[in-house]
């Protein structure tokens, strides 16, 4: 029987319930074929690869990251709250040990929602890796993350939330933002005057390629190593990254 070396738990929640419309790209077929690409290859027949099921958020895991106008409820719904639970679910089970590594694969997507939500920003309302992130802080004491955002878009929420925080590392690697939404993520984004320098963006050109792609994620994982900042570092693989959709000209293999 294989063995994996790192014992890893997967999440799914493809939410059945919430979708802009049927024939969206943001939609839950992308993760119901991933799941049963899965299923297929035999993952989880490997020791040590278990599937977790997503607990439920909670409104104040929700307030300690946003401020919702007029109100929570009138800008997330269910599934925003399992989504952001399923991101905390793997954000525990690695704080308790109870795995090495974990990979949520969840929707609604959240790194483009802000401190300040009014409604949907690159239909995201929620941020879930900050739901995460802050949970992880007030349950463990933990302080110093670091986020790395590989999505095609930038990560503009993300970055907004965590501007002036120098406990926060955030680097986003995604398609220049002057062909693409949201339109920001420039390399002279450094961080608030707290926290100048935590925030890193690299926009790479349209069309880069594996090779150039993967070159600077080896330098991003060498600058985190020589920072030795993170206490848990956090990875945002987000699926707008592939050769189906026209508008995003990243030609690398999701």
């Amino acid at each position: 029987m294989l063995r994996a070396k790192q014992r890893v738990g997967l999440v799914f929640f493809p939410a059945y319930d919430w979708a802009i419309s049927p024939t969206h790209p943001e939609r839950e077929e992308r993760l119901l074929y991933t799941q049963d690409q899965i299923l297929e290859e035999g993952l989880f027949d490997i020791e040590g690869i278990v599937e977790l099921k997503p607990d439920l958020a909670v409104l104040a895991d929700v307030q300690r990251v946003h401020f919702c106008v007029p109100d929570v409820w009138s800008v997330a719904t269910e599934s925003h709250f399992i989504s952001a639970g399923g991101a905390r679910t793997i954000g525990r089970a690695v704080m308790d040990r109870t795995i090495d590594k974990g990979f949520a694969l969840v929707r609604p997507p959240g790194h483009h929602a802000m401190r300040v939500v009014h409604g949907s920003r690159g239909f995201c309302n929620i941020n879930i890796e900050a739901v995460m992130i802050e949970h992880l802080r007030r349950a463990y004491g933990i302080r110093r993350v670091a986020v790395v955002d590989t999505d095609c878009h930038h990560g503009d929420g993300t970055q907004d939330i965590y501007w002036h925080d120098p406990d926060t590392l955030f680097i986003s690697l995604h398609q220049d933002g002057r062909t693409l939404y949201p339109g920001s993520g420039f390399p002279s984004e450094l961080g608030g005057p707290n926290a100048f320098g935590r925030t890193l963006n690299i926009p790479l050109p349209p069309h880069t390629g594996e090779e150039g792609f993967l070159h600077i994620v080896r330098d991003v994982r060498s600058l985190i190593a020589a920072l030795a900042f993170p206490v848990i570092l956090l990875l945002l693989y987000g699926f707008a990254v592939d050769f189906d959709l026209n508008v995003l000209t990243f030609a690398v293999v999701d």
